[in-house]
This record gives structure tokens, sequence and C-alpha cells, in this order.
């Protein structure tokens, strides 16, 4: 059996996984992204069993699952899945059209945008692409003259999806994100902003244990019926009353800060999960505990 990673680069993640894969019998590798030139269904791509996307490009990712899709190739997640993922807003429209719980947002593609925004939102409010991740290009906004001379600069140098930005009200709520696999909570943990407000590891988060609630359980089971995301980052935030809200679905997660959080090993959960879709059995997956990995070997605060 023929596990194929298909990624942009092999970190720490990928190897997990790859590893993981191996001490069950499964034949993984590394496909380069970069070196597939496919064509019509998924011509020229190597021969394998299922194709775990983790290609960290937006477009890369949607193009090369549908197109191994077109071919009848196993694909983990599949194009369709990666659509609604990959794009903040629809990902909100899916999930809010299902009657869950999402952040509210505004959709930002002006100055006059921006301005009603504010006004709606105040101050601080967040302003971030619709294609992203990792904390990164996203703005909290204390004043109004700040977002002001930061969306001229969108407007002068972004270019397509660059130039489209959401607004959300800021949440102070606890920040958490849970791993899933195939429709089962793997893990859950928080995120505690160190020095930087934005809540991800990339930019200095700490990490902790979270409890998984049956609330939590539900939402997921519901995130990945809409979405038919197998292998996601949900993450949400501590709405009023202690419920749970929704503010992203992440289709290629890193998962280096749970483990550290958690000890979970989330690459041996996928494995397995890649093991019973290789067997056609992936919907009598049963999920539940996975080996944990000593805090010492994560190399991650």
């Amino acid at each position: 059996m023929r596990l194929a990673v298909v990624a942009d680069r092999i970190g720490w993640e990928e190897r997990q996984v790859m590893l993981a894969a191996r001490e069950r019998g499964i034949d993984a590798f590394w496909v380069n992204d970069g070196d597939l030139c496919l064509g019509p269904a998924g011509a020229g791509a190597p021969a394998a069993d299922v194709f775990l996307m983790r290609s960290r490009s937006y477009a890369r990712c949607g193009i090369i699952a549908g197109l191994l899709g077109d071919g009848g190739a196993r694909v983990v997640n599949s194009a369709a899945s990666i659509g609604i993922c990959q794009d903040k807003v629809t990902t909100a429209r899916a999930l809010g059209a299902a009657g869950l719980p999402v952040l509210d947002f505004r959709v930002v593609l002006s100055q006059q945008d921006l301005a009603r925004a504010i006004d709606e939102f105040g101050t601080p409010c967040v302003i971030k692409p619709v294609l992203g991740g990792l904390g990164r290009r996203v703005l909290l906004v204390r004043e109004r003259d700040v977002a002001t001379a930061a969306y001229e600069y969108v407007e002068h140098f972004g270019a397509g999806f660059d130039r489209v930005l959401i607004a959300q009200p800021y949440h102070p709520g606890q920040d958490e994100r849970v791993i899933v696999v195939g429709s089962e909570v793997v893990t859950a943990y928080r995120r505690i902003p160190d020095g930087d407000w934005r809540a991800n590891v990339a930019a200095g988060a700490t990490v902790a244990a979270a409890d998984v609630t049956s609330e939590t359980r539900l939402l997921c089971r519901e995130v990945t019926r809409v979405t038919g995301a197998e292998v996601y980052a949900l993450d949400l935030f501590t709405g009023d009353g202690g419920h749970k809200v929704v503010n992203e679905v992440n289709h290629v997660p890193l998962f280096r800060g749970a483990t550290t959080a958690t000890g979970v090993s989330i690459g041996a959960a996928i494995a397995g999960y890649a093991e019973h879709v290789l067997a056609g059995d992936a919907r009598h997956w049963p999920g539940g505990p996975t080996p944990r990995i000593p805090p010492e070997l994560t190399g991650a605060r």
C-alpha cells in the first residue's frame, strides 16, 4: 500500500505522518508538488493508493487535488472540501447556511467598506485577507487612521485576492484549536498569546491542553459533514455563555503545537486513518486514543 504525501516542502508534520505510516507497513513517500506537471485526469502522477494533500499553497493544493480526483485517485482532502475551507468567506457561508455558529464578518473591498466595518464593529476589530494563515497579514485595528493607511498599501500593492479582506469583531475570549481526523476529534488545545495579540503558535503563542466537550465533538462532526474535510484543524472562540463559535477551518493543519500541548501523536492518527482509507474502510475508522510523543522529542514550545 502506497501513501503519497503531496507537499511543497517536508516539515515536521509531514515527517511525523510518514514515519507513523511506515511503522504500519505503508509505503509513505513525499511528492514535491512543484515536480508533478500534471495533465488532464491527473496524468503524470506517481502510483499511489491515497494522496494526502499537504501543500501550503492554496492554489496548488486545490488544483492538484482536483486533477488527481478527476483521474479517480483517492485524495485527502478532496478538491471540493479544500475549496470550502481555504476561503474564509466561503467557509463562513457554508457553515452559517448549515446553522452552525460562526464569527460575524464584513467583506472589505474599498475604503468605504473599511470605514463602515469599523463603524459597525467598533475598535478594536480585526482585518485579515480572505486567503491566508499562520496569523500573517492580520491587523488588529485600534485606531481608524492606522487602518486607513494600511488599506492604502493594500490598494496600491495588492493584486487579485490580496485586495479582498474581511473585517471581524475582536474576540478576547479563549482561543482553542481542535484537530479532527475522519470526523473524530483527536485532541484539542488552547493557544495563549505571548507578547503578540495573535494566538498563533507561529507568532509565538504558548499552548496548553484543552478539554474536549460533547459540544465540541458535535460541532466538529457537523463541520465535517458540511465541508467534507477528512483531516483539518477547527479554530474556535468561546462565546457568551461558554458556547463555541467557529473562526476558521484549516485544511492543511500544522500540528506541532497540538503535540507539544497534549503529547498526542497527530501523525499517528493521520496514518491510522490513511490505513483505513487504503483498506476501503474509512467509514468505520474508530478514532480514539493515539500514541503520545514525549515533550522532549517535539522540539516545539
